[in-house]
């Protein structure tokens, strides 16, 4: 399997992308082009302005979209106009080229909870595509600033079987903190439901399983990403980035990271399932 890197580098610019709020202070020759399929098929072509996005405490927080409002003009001088989240199913932006330099999709979504149960989300999240297959890979990063420091968090994975009209979550990432010792658990479970039509990809999966059940097997995988972390310390330090492009630097070695490590799981379902 191929990771596709071209889209790769779109998720970086979106990962960016998503940590700002729209103020409306964006000049009105720099907004892009782009175009919005919306719920029900049919497509408008506009010039991109922002979006808006919740904001509030633990837990009421979680349980919002990650967008409310897609911001937009139908001319440059134009008044804003706004689509709500729900009405809005992909969004892709182009250059003055009009190729597209960025894309996300809303997805619906699904997650295993404390019982090992597949349920659906309350809310919905709006990511780019990472890798275009069979099981489709989606993905960003969360970055919080406060004040002029931005301090990479972690990346977020999602996972969409082609068929399917809803995404998987590998990990319930709005219970990072309370749940961390059935991460493996989750994950294991979300691609075997994301595959679930394959009965040789159950089989990889639960002997996936038995390999994270060998402390061994599973402090070799925990070892890798804390060396992913060390490099791009290091190679931040010696490209003199500062804390915030080292921050950033981080963020894109751990996504390739994840991209790696989740792209061969689906290309295990690539080989062995064939529709």
């Amino acid at each position: 399997m191929k990771l596709k890197l071209s889209i790769l580098a779109m998720c970086f610019y979106s990962a960016q992308f998503f940590s700002q709020q729209y103020y409306g202070k964006q000049q009105s020759k720099d907004l892009p082009k782009a175009e919005f399929t919306l719920a029900d098929g049919s497509k408008v072509d506009a010039f991109f302005v922002g979006y808006t996005y919740p904001n509030g405490t633990y837990p009421g927080f979680f349980d919002k979209d990650d967008i409310y409002n897609f911001v937009y003009k139908k001319t440059k001088t134009s008044a804003d106009e706004k689509f709500g989240a729900n009405e809005v199913k992909l969004v892709k932006i182009y250059d003055d080229h009009d190729d597209v330099v960025n894309a996300i999709e809303r997805l619906d979504m699904k997650y295993i909870d404390k019982n090992g149960q597949v349920s659906d989300k309350k809310k919905r999240s709006f990511q780019p595509l990472l890798y275009d297959g069979k099981l489709q890979i989606f993905g960003s990063n969360l970055t919080i600033c406060t004040g002029a420091a931005c301090n990479y968090v972690y990346s977020k994975i999602y996972i969409k079987n082609a068929k399917d009209d809803f995404a998987v979550m590998p990990v319930d990432y709005d219970k990072m903190g309370l749940f961390a010792g059935s991460l493996y658990d989750k994950m294991v479970e979300a691609f075997k439901y994301a595959g679930r039509n394959c009965p040789e990809f159950q089989k990889y999966m639960d002997n996936f399983q038995s390999k994270l059940d060998d402390k061994d097997f599973k402090k070799q995988i925990n070892e890798r990403f804390k060396g992913v972390r060390k490099k791009a310390y290091e190679d931040g330090k010696i490209a003199k980035l500062g804390y915030n492009g080292t921050q950033e630097l981080i963020g894109q070695y751990m996504l390739q990271a994840y991209l790696d490590f989740y792209g061969g799981i689906v290309r295990e379902y690539e080989k062995n399932c064939p529709n």
